[in-house]
């Protein structure tokens, strides 16, 4: 019992120290259009047509992230305004099936202190900018160039000399790739076992209290704690800030949560159900030996 007990501990510090990954920064390609207040809307339309081609989901601004900083009264004021005006001449689309990003910006009426923080040579007169990102470690990948060149070829040959490259999209680096993403899966194996541990020492723990009192075999009892057990502490990705996304037991999200967030998060459920159903049996085999329960069954 106490071997086991440290096991348990060894793998949860193992977990934590782990847990974090390797951070990388996501560098945009970046595209200034030249346009007007009137032709702005059009070009807009024109750009969001595209992209819901090319399965881009249009997620609009964040209005969210917008109500959040204006209550947020801590927040210095001159920030705040700044970060305001950012979100809201920014509008958001996400291809998610390939880790793409593009971040429309309306700089039509832009500020002298704007242009400042652009970090590259911006037109002279108004414009809308245009970023490209591919989330993905290690630059741009295959499938972010390739949509990016269609994109940009989409964009010149209705907008000519109009449409300006600001930057271009960062170079792939291989190893770069191989390394963060490897750092990441080891990190982000660990930080399931830890969520899933965590939510079956009190889900096992009450499962094998209550099944102890019910007079049925040890077959059983096992069925009942592996599936029960199962839906309850599998992990599953929930967003704990901006940016920021962890794994948690499925019974944060359930019964509080409609089936939407179950489709979004499928890809991972596939995985992650499975794979809590076998820690679940193994630990089951464990708490459920073949003696007491047919003496229970018998009495």
């Amino acid at each position: 019992m106490a071997r086991g007990l440290r096991c348990i501990v060894v793998v949860l510090w193992l977990a934590a120290l782990g847990g974090c990954g390797e951070g990388y920064e996501v560098k945009p390609a970046i595209l200034n259009i030249t346009a007007t207040e009137d032709s702005k809307k059009q070009l807009l339309a024109v750009v969001t047509s595209a992209l819901k081609s090319e399965g881009f989901e249009d997620l609009g601004r964040y209005d969210e992230m917008i109500a959040l900083i204006r209550q947020n009264p801590a927040m210095p004021p001159k920030m705040k305004d700044a970060e305001l005006a950012r979100l809201n001449r920014e509008r958001n689309y996400l291809d998610d099936s390939r880790h793409l990003r593009v971040v429309w910006a309306d700089f039509t009426a832009l500020e002298p202190s704007e242009l400042a923080d652009l970090r590259y040579a911006a037109p002279s007169g108004p414009f809308v900018e245009i970023s490209v990102y591919d989330d993905r470690p290690g630059g741009f990948g295959v499938d972010g160039l390739k949509f990016y060149s269609g994109f940009l070829s989409a964009l010149r040959d209705k907008y000519g000399a109009a449409v300006i490259v600001a930057r271009e999209p960062p170079p792939n680096n291989p190893a770069e790739y191989r390394r963060i993403t490897t750092n990441n899966t080891i990190a982000g194996i660990l930080r399931w076992c830890f969520a899933l541990l965590i939510a079956l020492l009190f889900t096992g723990l009450l499962s094998v209290y209550l099944l102890k009192k019910l007079r049925i075999s040890n077959g059983s009892r096992r069925i009942v704690f592996v599936l029960v057990n199962t839906w309850l502490v599998a992990p599953l990705p929930f967003q704990g800030g901006f940016i920021f996304v962890f794994p948690g037991p499925n019974l944060i999200a359930f019964p509080w949560t409609d089936w939407h967030y179950y489709r979004h998060v499928a890809s991972y459920a596939a995985v992650s159900f499975p794979a809590a159903l076998v820690v679940c049996a193994a630990v089951s085999m464990l708490l459920f030996g073949s003696g007491d329960g047919s003496k229970n069954t018998e009495a």
